[in-house]
């Protein structure tokens, strides 16, 4: 039986959509993720239970009548003789008198609350931090650890969950159980998959008529081609079939190629004179130049010209005009710049896809980029040896992950664009998964510092669809510059590779010729080929098997 068909309870998916609103439905999904081997998903659709358990609990809430009354459906639904059990239950446990939960609310139906508190919360705490444990989320798994113990102060699985979260920092990190657990490492990596639910993944090599369609806006004289590349495996008989980027006509040194203005654009820095749309510098207020840039009258934010002003508006902007997102990661501490432009992106797909009434992964700019995906195994292969133990995991886990900027970050987002994160189920941990790997693959960033200013590392960050889909090599044959767009030139002069005897040596002639493919580059091309292939492992997915990483790699053994 396909999980993702049948259930105890139905299509799962399908029954989440039709009752949004349900604990008892995100609990049943929670765990049928974590039992899948997807932690990072279960601890999605746990905190959306937990969400829905605060609401339920507090009249004031959005969502509290329609929490109320999802339960009391579902307790309706189930037999007298359980309906009694969780009645005792809570009485043995003293839930009236002070025990696990506070004083009733009397115009709550009290086997709602019973409910809650004797059955799904406890649940729900057990859910996030063994799920999160199983991500090396070790701090949040913690504290979820510590919160349900706080009102299951005798659940031994909990107990049991806190002290292996111990154990694991300890043995891992040389950190002793002492020291204060928000001081412990809390991200760690997932698995980057196509899912198996997820039908909104093209047939890439099917439609590069489509994307050619799209190529022909920014290029005349490039086009997108199937292409056989190796296996970044270490296996190089082994090869996939992927995109490439092809020149046309034959291209001289230094021509451009490819002009691309995109409007996915990130900046973490709250303050600095940047043009909100693209992300080009602006000019200083009062100058010559100041006269082409537009001011939204409804929040103020900046943009260099009215082209950018009018494409916002209909791309993107008013999702987020006036809706207090400003300060989301911004101003960050250096060593969390890269995490912080990733999650602008993820916030500015998200407003692209309200604005525009699409499902966020058929996005024009996101749909066709590839996000380096693991092959996904057999679903009734085990994933996890042990559910306490994330080194017990028996597929690759390459997506970087943490609670704040996977989960709750994200819907965070979503409520400051006042979207239900509930009803829309477009928007869910799969998806802003499935978007950050296309975005850590594919996205290009600008450091701070090269103006003038205190190099504050990557400060701005951009995914161009088409310049993307340009394969690397470590000897490119164009270079690339992006200052509010992405330009493509044919190189004037070729990098050399360097033999074994430390002789350097030109392979190859600057410019391009028809039919050949053109070679981008992913990292800083003058380092030695070990610290190249470090550099450029998060984007391409493994070592960069170029002819010339491959001949240097070669010479360094053979020295």
């Amino acid at each position: 039986m396909d999980w993702r068909m049948e259930s105890g309870h139905g299509h799962s998916l399908q029954y989440v959509a039709e009752n949004p609103y349900s604990i008892p439905t995100h609990v049943l999904i929670a765990s049928e993720y974590l039992g899948l081997g997807y932690p990072d998903l279960a601890s999605g659709a746990a905190y959306k239970a937990l969400l829905l358990s605060d609401a339920l609990e507090n009249d004031a809430e959005e969502y509290h009548d329609e929490a109320c009354e999802a339960l009391k459906t579902v307790i309706q639904g189930q037999p007298l003789e359980d309906r009694i059990k969780i009645i005792r239950q809570a009485m043995d446990a003293g839930i009236q008198n002070g025990g696990v939960s506070p004083e009733l609310d009397p115009a709550l139906d009290i086997e709602v609350t019973l409910w809650l508190k004797v059955h799904y919360l406890l649940i729900i705490y057990r859910i996030l931090a063994r799920s999160l444990l199983l991500c090396s989320s070790y701090r949040t798994a913690y504290s979820y650890a510590q919160q349900g113990l706080s009102l299951y102060s005798d659940d031994e699985e909990l107990m049991d969950l806190r002290q292996t979260i111990r154990g694991e920092v300890a043995r891992l990190h040389g950190t002793q159980a002492e020291d204060p657990p928000n001081e412990w490492p809390d991200q760690g990596f997932v698995r980057r998959e196509l899912y198996p639910w997820n039908d909104r993944e093209p047939n890439r090599i099917a439609d590069v008529e489509q994307i050619n369609i799209l190529m022909s806006n920014v290029s005349d004289k490039l086009e997108v081609r199937a292409v056989e590349l190796p296996a970044l495996t270490g296996d190089t008989h082994t090869t996939v079939t992927q995109l490439g980027v092809f020149a046309k006509v034959d291209i001289e040194p230094g021509e451009i190629v490819l002009n691309e203005t995109s409007l996915l654009t990130a900046n973490n820095k709250l303050q600095d004179a940047l043009c909100d749309a693209c992300s080009a510098g602006l000019p200083e207020m009062g100058s010559a130049g100041w006269e082409n840039a537009v001011v939204c009258d409804d929040c103020e934010v900046v943009f260099c010209s009215d082209w950018c002003f009018e494409s916002a508006r209909g791309s993107y902007h008013p999702a987020l005009c006036g809706q207090d997102v400003e300060a989301i990661a911004k101003d960050v501490p250096p060593a969390q710049a890269a995490d912080s432009l990733y999650s602008l992106l993820l916030l500015r797909a998200l407003a692209m896809a309200e604005t525009q009434e699409v499902h966020p992964l058929e996005l024009p700019g996101i749909r066709y980029i590839w996000g380096d995906f693991s092959p996904t195994p057999d679903v009734d292969s085990p994933t996890y040896q042990d559910l306490e133990s994330p080194a017990s995991c028996l597929v690759p886990r390459t997506l970087p992950f943490s609670f704040e900027n996977n989960v709750r970050l994200p819907f965070h987002m979503l409520e400051k664009m006042d979207v239900d994160i509930f009803a829309n189920t477009q928007y869910d941990v799969w998806v802003f998964n499935t978007l950050y790997a296309k975005f850590r693959g594919t996205a290009s960033a600008r450091l701070s510092g090269l103006d003038g200013r205190a190099i504050r590392g990557p400060e701005v960050s951009a995914v161009h669809p088409m310049w993307c889909l340009a394969n690397h090599s470590c000897d490119p044959n164009v270079s690339w510059e992006w200052g509010g767009a992405m330009k493509f030139w044919a190189k004037e002069s070729r990098a050399a590779w360097m033999g074994k005897d430390g002789t350097r040596t030109v392979m190859a002639q600057a410019g391009i010729k028809k039919d050949e493919e053109i070679m981008n580059h992913y990292c800083d091309i003058d380092l030695p080929v070990q610290e190249r292939r470090e550099w450029a492992r998060g984007a391409l997915g493994g070592d960069c098997l170029c002819p010339r990483c491959v001949y240097e790699a070669e010479s360094a053994t053979s020295k």
